[in-house]
């Protein structure tokens, strides 16, 4: 499995090396008159696929993370809020248990006799 994953990268390596050569070599030849020049990265926008992808790519990852510490946060909330919620209950429960324990008990018949 490994060695299928290191040709596969080498391979990918190599496609990739030589399509920027292929580019490299298309941007060195000047310009004449009947040739197209492609549109600069300085304006942020590209004709180049792998760019364009990479920049949806960057957007989503963005959006993603985004989302996701909103999740976090709220889901931060609902964990404060029940646990406040848990605290008020367990309050509630005792104050009940320490009036009940503080009315006095009724002597039973078992404990009369002695």
């Amino acid at each position: 499995m490994k060695t299928r994953q290191l040709i596969l990268t080498a391979a990918m390596l190599a496609v990739t090396g030589g399509a920027m050569a292929q580019q490299q070599s298309t941007m060195d030849v000047p310009a004449s008159p009947g040739m197209t020049v492609p549109a600069s990265p300085a304006n942020g926008v590209s004709n180049d696929p792998y760019v364009q992808k990479r920049q949806s790519d960057a957007g989503a990852k963005a959006e993603y993370k985004k989302q996701k510490k909103a999740i976090k946060q709220q889901g931060k909330a609902d964990r404060k809020a029940a646990k406040q919620e848990l605290k008020a209950e367990k309050k509630e429960s005792a104050a009940e248990r320490d009036a009940r324990l503080a009315q006095p008990q009724p002597q039973s018949d078992l404990n009369k006799g002695q």
